[in-house]
């Protein structure tokens, strides 16, 4: 039991379980002792509530709420060094994890992995290697993104993360690409399990308080998250998730005790299912593995290569150590802000119900794209004495893309496999007359051999279609036929990113914030000599000088005819020609002039 002194109270606090444990306060002339649970506001509450009805002038509430807290700070600082020392202790028994083998990774090799622009990129290449990825990129890229992301801070105490659900057909390599992209993080990034039961996190985070803040989780499939449903919903919301239950004490009384969890935290969920729990998959990106002509051949290819003899007897334990080491630093700084207010940036769209998800999650991969390039961005201090990286339209330009190219199912849950089979049936229902079609419907293996696909593709989705989307309909004879009125915009996805900012745009529209050297007025710029009259030509160097006059106009200044100025009329004949940008200078009859341009003349 160790002692603990905040203003007039004294604690006595034995550890059962992290924070929680029996508490014993007292001041010069009273003690109150009782179970208690540190990190739950609650517990403390009830405790002070106690106190201060027993013996109001010796616990005044104010006082020993503010006491509890700092007392609350202190155990969870021991707390965690215990922890450490713990971890430290068995890593040194263990010979030493990964992380911590070999020497230090000192700043020039970090600085070498986050210290220059393309961070995603040489992440995402590097695990790719070690973990021989065949293609893929953009899944890895997606991936990467989400469980990053939950290094953020939590803004207005709403998780701004990525949550993914990755689908495609078996063997795919829905789990390959997370396990790789996993390699290079740090441990406490990163949980991986297989499965769990209805309050296993509750239990975890009990005896560990800090299990899950800022962390990734990842389970092997999507039944891993099934019993995990009434638990994610709120973590993935608000970043924490409460549970009370009811204890029995040594009497045989009940107690209640709240159970807390707190994030924030990102899921990744791989599956073949086409469609998971409604509440649940608005909050994720779904993400289609698409397949394509010769991954099959690419997958085994690269299976086959990681048998031999040199990469068998790679080490790629310093190249993960330093990733590790490196990511670790950015945590210095969670917070991200927008560069400023403009108009346009928004999802300006009422056709997709859980706009406001899609558009968070998509702005997570801009948020987290910009942390991961902290080291070359802008880092402003907030009026809270709070850094924080300021995005650039780079950040939003990745974003967007990789939304574009692999998340398009969140907005319209349909994969390109569903729009085949939507295809290939309208196809055979146009080609066949009413007559002969006589509502019976369209065999699988007709609509596989018509949209070119498998047959056992066609009758993994055909329930989906019928059921969840509403586009098929089975005939008398159990064939398929499309829903009466169905046509080709009803699947096709054309308009799907209507409503989302254009990256070019977002660039103009932040340029003003950003200082961007394209709509700077640099009239002034590179002058260094006494300011010329702008009509008066230069008498001193024949030679061009070109000065940028402002964002979209470049002049340049042509050798000049000392004996004909530009300014100064000819005296050849006259020739009429337009004023709208040359109006008269003198008033007199029009004159006529040269240039390198040709003919011109004043007219009144």
């Amino acid at each position: 039991m160790k002692e603990y002194a905040f203003g007039e109270f004294t604690f006595e606090f034995e550890s059962k379980k992290g924070l929680r444990g029996h508490l014993r306060a007292s001041t010069e002339s009273e003690t109150l002792s009782a179970d208690i649970d540190l990190g739950s506001q609650k517990s403390r509450r009830g405790f002070v509530e106690e106190a201060n009805e027993l013996y109001e002038a010796e616990f005044p509430e104010f006082a020993l709420r503010r006491a509890l807290n700092e007392l609350t700070t202190a155990v969870g600082e021991d707390v965690a060094a215990a922890k450490a020392a713990a971890d430290e202790a068995e890593s040194d028994h263990d010979g030493g994890t990964d992380a911590a083998a070999g020497p230090e990774v000192t700043e020039e090799e970090i600085s070498s992995l986050i210290g220059q622009p393309g961070v995603l990129n040489r992440y995402v290449e590097a695990m790719a290697e070690i973990g021989a990825v065949y293609e893929d990129r953009q899944y890895m890229k997606t991936v990467t993104l989400g469980g990053l992301s939950a290094q953020l801070d939590l803004s207005f105490n709403r998780p701004l993360g990525t949550n993914v659900v990755l689908t495609g057909d078996s063997g795919r390599g829905k789990n390959y690409v997370p396990d790789a992209v996993a390699q290079g993080m740090p441990d406490d990034f990163v949980y991986p399990f297989e499965s769990a039961s209805a309050k296993s996190f509750y239990y975890q985070a009990e005896s560990d308080p800090d299990r899950f803040r800022h962390t990734w989780v990842y389970p092997n499939e999507a039944e891993a998250v099934d019993m995990l449903i009434e638990t994610l919903r709120p973590l993935l919301s608000k970043g924490s998730a409460e549970h009370g239950t009811v204890d029995s004490t040594a009497d045989g009384a009940n107690t209640f005790r709240s159970l807390h969890v707190q994030g924030p935290i990102t899921v990744t969920i791989p599956t073949v299912r086409n469609k998971l729990d409604g509440q649940l998959q608005t909050r994720l990106l779904t993400v289609e593995m698409e397949d394509y002509e010769g991954r099959v051949a690419g997958h085994t290819e690269k299976f086959a290569d990681t048998l031999l003899p040199d990469y068998v007897g790679a080490d790629h334990t310093s190249t993960l150590r330093k990733w590790k080491a490196a990511l670790k630093t950015l945590t210095a700084v969670r917070r991200v802000v927008l560069p400023g207010k403009v108009e346009g940036f928004k999802y300006d769209t009422d056709a997709v119900s859980h706009g406001s998800r899609v558009w968070r999650n998509l702005i997570s991969f801009m948020l987290t794209h910009a942390w991961l390039e902290q080291r070359n961005r802008q880092v402003m201090t907030l009026k809270n004495d709070e850094s924080a990286v300021v995005v650039t339209a780079e950040d939003y330009r990745v974003a967007y893309e990789l939304f574009e190219e692999v998340a398009q199912r969140s907005v319209v849950n349909l994969s390109d496999s569903h729009r085949k089979i939507c295809d290939a049936v309208y196809k055979l229902q146009t080609a066949k007359t009413s007559g002969r079609l006589q509502g019976k419907g369209f065999s699988v293996r007709e609509i596989a051999n018509k949209g070119g696909l498998n047959h056992q593709t066609v009758q993994k989705h055909k329930t989906f279609l019928i059921t969840s989307e509403g586009l098929l309909r089975e005939g008398d004879k159990g064939g398929l036929l499309l829903v009466e009125g169905a046509e080709p915009s009803w699947w096709h996805k054309s308009d799907l990113l209507r409503g989302l900012p254009k990256p070019v745009d977002v660039e103009e529209w932040w340029s003003v914030f950003l200082g961007s050297a394209d709509t700077v007025d640099t009239v002034d710029s590179g002058v260094t000599e006494e300011e010329k009259v702008i009509d008066t030509p230069k008498e001193a160097e024949p030679p061009t000088v070109d000065v940028c006059v402002d964002a979209s106009t470049q002049t340049s200044t042509p050798i000049v005819d000392s004996g004909k100025p530009v300014d100064t009329p000819s005296a050849a004949p006259t020739v009429s020609v337009s004023t709208v940008s040359t109006p008269s200078r003198n008033g007199d009859d029009p004159k006529k002039g040269e240039t390198q341009l040709g003919s011109y003349m004043y007219i009144d």
